[in-house]
């Protein structure tokens, strides 16, 4: 039988197929300062314990930990090199990089028109000027880039970048296997829009959702989040804030991270002479 043709859906991105451009990206990228321009009233540790490593936050049951995974601390200096060794040179007088053919290391980058968004974003597209790399933002209407048929359902998109809503569990099947990217020939079905398929992680991102033994989840986890940070297809920021108000004699409120739900614990909640407990959304 003849070869299967290759679509734009299954031929690497010319420039981010590189595995040096990704990790470029990632050591270019200072999560710390990201932060500090979205949540400026929380206090430098506050702020430090916001930042991911992986797609699983730092004080979650499931993550790896720092000495198993690999950690890109801001470091410009070795994102240039892994440019340079990646074929995109700085040129004398030059903004931005190019490649031996003459072609602009530019990139363009979607996310939607959000304030929050249009702020954190800003600071990224500085700092990757400062290596050498031209970010076009594109800040599109919620309801295209989170569209049935448009935006990231189609993986219509260079960069992008997105919030997710975690999970207690943690997940991730829907995202990281290999037979979960949304293709035509399967109607676009699952959510890895990244096109990330490596077969040791796709397979332990599976026994971690299909087994009860937590250590053996953990074990798998562990292995996904390797395999993750070593092929980087894409770079987890940070993790979002949520706020939670209660009346100050309510007795058992404790919103907890890793738990997807503020009243999980709703059973032990009391407030003193009073049967009733009223919320708000």
């Amino acid at each position: 039988a003849p070869a299967a043709e290759q679509t734009s859906f299954t031929t690497p991105h010319p420039i981010l197929g590189d595995l040096k451009v990704r990790q470029a990206l990632s050591y270019c990228t200072n999560k710390a300062d990201l932060i500090k321009s979205v949540y400026p009233l929380l206090n430098e540790e506050q702020q430090a314990s916001l930042v991911m490593n992986t797609f699983i936050p730092r004080a979650h049951w499931a993550y790896a930990g720092d000495e198993n995974v690999t950690v890109y601390e801001y470091d410009p200096a070795k994102g240039a090199a892994l440019l340079d060794e990646a074929g995109w040179t700085l040129q004398e007088g030059a903004d931005f990089r190019t490649n031996a053919a003459g072609d602009q290391l530019s990139l363009k980058f979607t996310t939607t028109s959000a304030a929050f968004r249009q702020t954190w974003a800003a600071i990224w597209e500085a700092q990757m000027a400062e290596c050498g790399i031209q970010v076009i933002r594109l800040h599109a209407p919620a309801s295209w880039w989170f569209g049935d048929t448009t935006g990231l359902a189609r993986r219509d998109y260079e960069l992008g970048a997105f919030a997710w809503v975690g999970q207690a569990d943690p997940g991730g099947q829907t995202l990281y296997a290999c037979d979960q990217i949304p293709l035509p020939e399967n109607g676009w079905a699952g959510q890895n829009a990244m096109g990330w398929c490596n077969e040791l992680a796709s397979t332990n991102i599976k026994l971690a959702n299909n087994t009860l033994i937590k250590d053996d989840r953990i074990a798998a986890y562990t292995i996904v989040q390797q395999e993750f940070t070593k092929d980087v297809p894409s770079i987890p920021l940070f993790n979002r804030t949520e706020t939670f108000a209660a009346s100050a004699d309510l007795t058992g409120f404790a919103p907890t991270p890793g738990q997807e739900y503020y009243n999980y614990n709703v059973q032990e909640w009391a407030k003193a002479g009073s049967d009733t407990v009223i919320l708000g959304f």
